[in-house]
């Protein structure tokens, strides 16, 4: 959700930031409110950014965030609208300088909405019969209607403000009072402007549907409505999507300060990794083992070698490095320190934490970057040994900048084979920073893989199985594709009963995918997710809908163009 936030928030400003468009809305008169705008649609960008994926375990954020979502789609019509209505007097001719024309043009507004031009607009005025046809006024205030309930959709709305017939025009136009809307409704074969009511339920590819449904609604409209543009409509649409962007706002910065941002859980709040194994046995991996230990004692070259580990979650990358590190050849001809880094990289922190391994003392009190760098450097052309520095899970929020300011002062001990082995789940990141060959770490083979289920499911791996649990043991371990985090999940549950019930329950739920497991599988393969950009995202929607190794036959030119326009 933070990420079609996010990609909305970018399109409004992008479409803002279009330079005829800005000369418009300035010559129009509305540049001091779409300034409100854009300053709340930019508040929001920050407001998701401190959420940071913890949305999907706390309700209040979720609701928050699900208001910001249709506000932002309300906020990019007005802006398409905005621009539209600029494109249309640019084709009509129709200039801020002839007051006339631009009577006319809203005098014909007025006409094309089946008004009057002296009937007042939606956005003033005691005219309260306009909508009378979706909402009944169910409380008055002095004959001031003060709530309406809206026939379809059930929903009371609060209308006693000076914005209040505004409120009730644009509960009409969303999407919750749309849909049930069109499903009472039967089609009007004399309206040719209505795209919504016989509008198909969009399911993949939401946020680009909906878009490509307002710009049929536009295309449509325009041969009915020969001119858009009714600025005090426009006005009070902006200022009310403002208004209700700052009350969202705040009931998300209220949340935040009631539970604190330490106290909301999230799967982005992984514990930080150490150099010590969390289990006594490790199946698979020996040949891995023995081919990184010799790369690195061999290795004798001048300044640090750099050897990237890379595989998706939970392929045990970090487990792997934990049996090197550990390695008594290693340890003889290394002095070694272990770091973790994580997706929110702190370059102060690391060099200081690499700067109290070499002196042997605390730097807790330096928090300058260059300065605690400078030390490092003086150190380092002391240095007498060879290191091996550990950096696991690594990803590409380290760029290529930051990573040549956190390796300079190591280049300036005169030691030859100095050794950074990094874990990360981006090939990308491997190729940019490696040195040395990446070791690509795949699924186990099925024999240790098995091995390792029995070892997670039952607490050993010689345990003598039922032969029904065994058959769906094999069934469930073939589910977990040789990932040794899923085999933990899923074991993990399965030990709670060792009867075949329970098991049966556990396979055809496959509830090892759940993301209550905070240290499973699918909360660890949730972090790369929430990585990708949107539109990658509404890709990884699309194809979920297929089976795991679904083949396509004969159809390749159209399931391009089919990922191309639903994606």
């Amino acid at each position: 959700m933070e990420a079609a936030i996010v990609w909305l928030v970018q399109t409004i400003l992008g479409t803002l930031r279009i330079d005829k468009l800005d000369a418009w809305i300035r010559q129009a008169g509305l540049s001091d409110d779409i300034e409100r705008l854009r300053c709340e649609v930019e508040r929001v960008e920050a407001a998701v950014s401190a959420v940071r994926g913890r949305a999907a375990e706390n309700e209040p954020l979720a609701r928050s965030l699900a208001r910001l979502t249709d506000l932002l789609y309300e906020a990019d019509d007005v802006v398409d609208d905005l621009d539209y209505c600029r494109l249309q007097q640019q084709v009509q001719g129709v200039a801020w300088g002839d007051p006339a024309r631009m009577h006319e043009a809203e005098r014909v507004d007025e006409i094309s909405r089946g008004g009057d031009a002296n009937i007042p607009s939606s956005s003033g005025g005691n005219n309260w019969s306009k909508s009378r046809g979706d909402y009944d006024i169910t409380e008055e205030n002095d004959g001031k209607p003060v709530k309406a309930k809206f026939k379809h959709c059930q929903k009371t709305v609060k209308c006693g403000s000076d914005r209040g017939k505004s409120i009730l025009n644009n509960h009409v136009k969303t999407e919750g009072c749309m849909n049930p809307r069109a499903t009472d409704q039967p089609p009007n074969p004399t309206i040719t402007c209505d795209a919504t009511a016989n509008a198909a339920p969009v399911v993949i590819g939401d946020l680009f549907s909906r878009k490509r449904r307002r710009d049929e609604e536009l295309a449509q409209t325009t041969t009915a409505n020969i001119n858009l543009w009714h600025k005090a409509d426009c006005f009070n649409r902006i200022q009310e999507i403002t208004q209700q962007l700052q009350d969202i706002l705040e009931d998300v910065s209220g949340v935040l300060k009631m539970h604190g941002s330490a106290s909301i859980t999230s799967s982005n709040d992984v514990c930080p990794t150490t150099s010590s194994l969390n289990q006594q046995k490790v199946y698979g991996r020996d040949s891995e083992m023995s081919t990184i230990i010799k790369m690195i004692t061999s290795d004798k070259h001048e300044g640090v070698s750099v050897l990237p580990i890379v595989g998706i979650g939970g392929v045990g990358k970090t487990t792997l490095t934990q049996l090197v590190y550990n390695d008594p050849t290693v340890k003889e001809q290394f002095e070694r320190k272990w770091l973790w880094v994580s997706n929110n990289f702190d370059e102060v922190r690391l060099t200081r934490e690499m700067l109290d391994f070499i002196c042997q003392e605390s730097h807790e009190g330096i928090n300058d970057f260059a300065k605690l760098q400078e030390i490092l450097k003086v150190h380092m052309e002391f240095q007498s040994e060879r290191f091996l520095l550990i950096l696991d899970d690594v990803w590409d929020t380290l760029d290529d900048y930051l990573w040549n300011k956190l390796l300079s002062p190591m280049l300036s001990t005169r030691v030859k084979g100095n050794v950074i082995i990094i874990t990360t789940r981006n090939f990308s990141v491997a190729q940019r920073i490696g040195t040395l060959e990446p070791v690509n770490l795949g699924a186990l083979a099925n024999d240790d893989f098995w091995l390792l289920f029995k070892s997670c499911a039952f607490g050993d791996e010689n345990y003598e199985e039922h032969q029904t649990l065994g058959i769906i043991g094999h069934q469930i371990a073939e589910k977990l594709m040789g990932n040794p985090l899923a085999a933990g999940s899923a074991g993990e549950l399965l030990r709670k009963q060792l009867t075949v019930d329970h098991w049966s329950t556990i396979l055809k739920n496959e509830c090892w995918k759940s993301l209550q497991l905070s240290r499973g599988i699918m909360s660890a393969l949730k972090l790369s997710y929430d990585q990708l950009p949107y539109h990658l995202q509404q890709c990884s929607s699309y194809v979920s809908i297929f089976p795991y190794n679904h083949q396509f036959l004969g159809v390749g030119p159209h399931l391009d163009f089919t990922g191309i326009c639903e994606v």
